[in-house]
């Protein structure tokens, strides 16, 4: 009963933090008509700014664990989604709605790697491919219902997107209901680990990652909208299916990486090329839904098999330590995307469109992936029979 409780909180903090991978992609493409003053880029920043606070309390999140307890923590980063991802309703403005975006990062930064932290130190390492699956299902979950409620409501109008984020609240007091206290003797040491080098090595992999995957959310309204049809509500369903991908591949997670064993890393980073080819060379909507039913997949995957890596080489009292690490440090690839990427499309194709994005996106992915099979592989030494781990062991 204890881990049904413990399972039922897990999965309510990613049916939250899914809400981040939504974030505001459904109405990117109307956000970017009307506040066209500020530029494509700077309302795909609306997208991508969580990251920025996102970094400071996934940094943080090692300290934090030394003083309060993991449920109040997960609590308090809900409190915060829930005020600012609902605050934009209240007004039209760009400043207040760029604020609320900012913001909004820190409680997602708390959220993010607490989940990793709650499974290394409520079960052991053979359940926690299990409930890390169950942690990317929740993802999904949260990310489907932030593109399917969202999209609904913004059909009264785009301001009533934002009142989907009142499911944080809901989420709160779940969690306040099913997740025990730590025990004080579990938040005393962790802070002060040092972390190996393994840990540092999925981070910076997470970077670029994040970097490249970064491209579908800010892109792909744009690119139906611009491309294909003026249908607004079709770019829900195409976010939609991002996230049912993700929520099949978080629920077969544990057969997964049986199956792929120490390939389950590069095969989910070459699942997001894959998808970035079918929306380029697979013409209209085909493309875009195969696209997005393969990118949802990789970044579904790639958490879920970092998270386990992490929970599995990392002592239980330093999980939350190094999944902040791997949070900021992927944040860092989300936060400079748009620009980034941006610039280099400008200069490579003469225009920063979303199509460049989305080549320079498929190339990148397929270098990633390949450089991830050779380096990464050496440092984890994983069983393919049983996807278990010793990470950098030095």
């Amino acid at each position: 009963m204890k881990n049904r409780k413990i399972a039922g909180a897990i999965l309510l903090i990613a049916f939250t933090f899914g809400f981040n991978i939504t974030g505001i992609a459904p109405i990117l493409g109307v956000l970017n008509i009307r506040y066209a003053a500020h530029g494509t880029s700077g309302v795909q920043l609306l997208q991508t700014i969580p990251y920025a606070l996102l970094m400071v309390g996934s940094l943080m999140i090692g300290w934090l664990t030394l003083h309060f307890s993991k449920k109040k923590l997960a609590l308090a980063g809900l409190a915060i989604v829930g005020i600012c991802g609902t605050a934009p309703f209240f007004t039209d403005s760009y400043m207040v709605l760029l604020a609320s975006r900012i913001l909004i990062g820190f409680g997602f930064g708390i959220i993010s790697p607490i989940n990793t932290a709650i499974v290394a130190e409520f079960f052991e390492p053979a359940e926690r491919a299990k409930y890390l699956g169950l942690h990317v299902v929740g993802m999904g979950l949260g990310s489907m219902t932030g593109n399917l409620l969202g999209g609904a409501l913004a059909g009264l109008g785009f301001r009533w997107f934002y009142l989907a984020y009142l499911a944080a609240f809901l989420a709160m007091a779940g969690v306040a209901l099913l997740l025990p206290e730590s025990p004080a003797s579990e938040r005393e040491s962790g802070g002060h680990r040092k972390l190996n080098s393994g840990v540092w090595l999925v981070s910076a992999a997470s970077f670029v990652h994040t970097l490249l995957i970064t491209v579908y959310s800010t892109n792909v309204g744009i690119y139906v909208l611009e491309q294909i049809t003026d249908n607004t509500a079709v770019t829900g369903v195409v976010t939609a299916v991002n996230a049912a991908f993700a929520l099949i591949v978080g629920m077969l997670f544990p057969f997964i990486s049986k199956r792929f064993g120490k390939h389950t890393l590069p095969v989910s980073i070459l699942a997001a090329a894959a998808g970035y080819a079918a929306i380029l060379f697979i013409p209209g909507m085909a493309g875009v839904y195969i696209g997005s039913a393969c990118c949802g997949a990789s970044l579904s995957c790639f958490m879920a098999q970092c998270s386990y890596l992490i929970s599995v080489s990392t002592e239980p009292e330093a999980v939350a330590k190094a999944s902040g690490i791997f949070s900021v440090i992927g944040g860092i690839g989300g936060l400079v995307s748009p620009v980034l990427l941006g610039s280099v499309a400008g200069k490579a194709f003469g225009g920063n469109t979303s199509a460049g994005q989305f080549l320079l996106g498929g190339i990148g992915m397929m270098i990633l992936g390949v450089l991830t099979w050779i380096l990464v592989l050496r440092k984890f030494p994983v069983s393919v029979k049983n996807n278990s781990a010793v990470i950098g062991a030095d």
